[in-house]
C-alpha cells in the first residue's frame, strides 16, 4: 500500500521536529512493508489559491488519488496549524467542489491521519480542523491516527515513549483500516453527496416520472403456479414491471394487471424502500439492471 505524509514544517528538514516525527512514521510504514513518501511543502514553489493552479504543488496533490492513505503533519504555531497545511485546505477546495458538482467522492476508499509536533495547547484544535476537512472530502479517519509529539530535538523525539507508541498506533491502524476499505469498497455502495447538497432520495429517483413514462410501473402478476398454490398478488406489494418486461412475450396462463389505483405517494414510498434494499442485493441484480435500462430508454437515467 502507498501512504503520503504532507509535511507542513516551517523550518528546514534538518532542523525540524515535525520532520523528525514524519521520518519515524515513514519508517513505521516501511517496517510494515508499505510504501510511504514525505512531501515537504516548504520546498515546493506553489501558489496559495483555491483554484487549480499548474505549479509544483499540483502533481503532489494528484498523487493522493493513487494513494491509500494521507497524513497532514504540522508544527503548532500560536495554537494552530502551519500556513502550508492551510494552503493544502485551500488548494484542495477545487476537489471538494468537483466532488459536490459530480456527486462522487474520490477519497471514499482512503484513510486520513494527522501528525502534530509542538508544546502547549493546540493539539486537539489542529486535529479537529484537519479531521473535519478530511471528512468533508470523503476520507475515513481510523481511531488512534492522531500523533501528538511534545518532544523537542531529534534525540529526545526518538527516545520519547509517547511519541513512539503513537507513531506505531498510527501506522498500524491506518494500514489496517486501509485494507478494510480496499476489500469493502465503500465507494461503490455509499452515497456520494456532500454536507451542503440536498440529496434527498425522492429528488434522485422520481418513480412517478418513470411510471408516467411507462418505464417502471406497478402491476399485479399471477401465474398458473401461483393460482394452483392459492397465492394471490397483493395490491400493497405489487410486482415491478418495466418497459423491457412488456416487450417480452408472456408465458401461457400468466396475467398482468396494471394498478392505476395505486397513488403517487404509495408508489414512491414503495419503490424507495424496494430500491434501497435491492440495489446491493445480488439476487435482484437482473431486475435492477432492467429498471436502469428502462429508465435510460425513457430519457430518465438513474445515476
Amino acid at each position: 500500500m502507498k501512504f503520503i505524509i504532507y509535511n507542513g514544517t516551517l523550518t528546514p528538514n534538518e532542523e525540524s521536529n515535525t520532520y523528525a516525527v514524519c521520518r519515524m512514521l515513514q519508517l513505521a510504514f516501511e517496517k510494515l512493508q508499505h510504501e510511504c513518501e514525505i512531501i515537504t511543502l516548504r520546498d515546493l514553489n506553489y501558489e496559495g489559491s483555491t483554484k487549480d493552479v499548474n505549479d509544483d504543488l499540483k502533481p503532489e496533490l494528484m498523487k493522493m488519488f493513487k494513494a491509500d492513505g494521507v497524513i497532514f503533519a504540522t508544527p503548532i504555531w500560536w495554537g494552530g496549524h502551519s500556513c502550508h497545511i492551510q494552503a493544502m485546505f485551500e488548494r484542495m477546495d477545487v476537489i471538494y467542489s468537483w466532488a459536490k458538482d459530480n456527486k462522487h467522492q474520490p477519497f471514499y476508499n482512503k484513510v486520513f491521519g494527522t501528525l502534530v509536533s509542538g508544546g502547549g495547547d493546540g493539539f486537539q484544535h489542529i486535529h479537529g480542523n484537519c479531521f473535519s476537512f478530511a471528512s468533508n472530502l470523503g476520507f475515513t479517519i481510523p481511531p488512534g491516527c492522531n500523533v501528538e509529539s511534545k518532544a523537542q530535538g531529534m534525540d529526545e523525539i526518538t527516545q520519547d515513549n509517547d511519541t513512539v507508541e503513537q507513531v506505531k498506533n498510527c501506522a498500524i491502524n491506518m494500514t489496517t483500516w486501509a485494507k478494510i476499505l480496499e476489500q469493502a469498497n465503500p465507494s461503490k455502495e455509499a452515497r456520494h453527496g456532500s454536507v451542503d447538497v440536498n440529496e434527498d432520495l425522492n429528488e434522485r429517483i422520481d418513480w412517478n416520472a418513470l411510471r408516467k413514462a411507462k418505464a417502471v410501473m406497478p402491476y399485479l402478476y399471477d401465474s398458473p403456479e401461483a393460482r394452483k398454490a392459492g397465492i394471490k398478488p397483493s395490491p400493497t406489494e405489487p410486482n415491478i414491471i418495466t418497459s423491457i418486461n412488456l416487450k417480452q412475450a408472456p408465458r401461457p396462463g400468466d396475467r398482468l394487471t396494471p394498478l392505476p389505483q395505486m397513488g403517487d405517494v404509495a408508489w414512491q414510498t414503495y419503490m424507495d424502500s424496494w430500491w434501497m434494499n435491492a440495489k446491493s442485493d445480488p439476487k435482484a441484480k437482473e431486475k435492477v439492471d432492467q429498471i436502469k435500462q428502462s429508465a435510460k430508454d425513457a430519457g430518465l437515467p438513474i445515476q
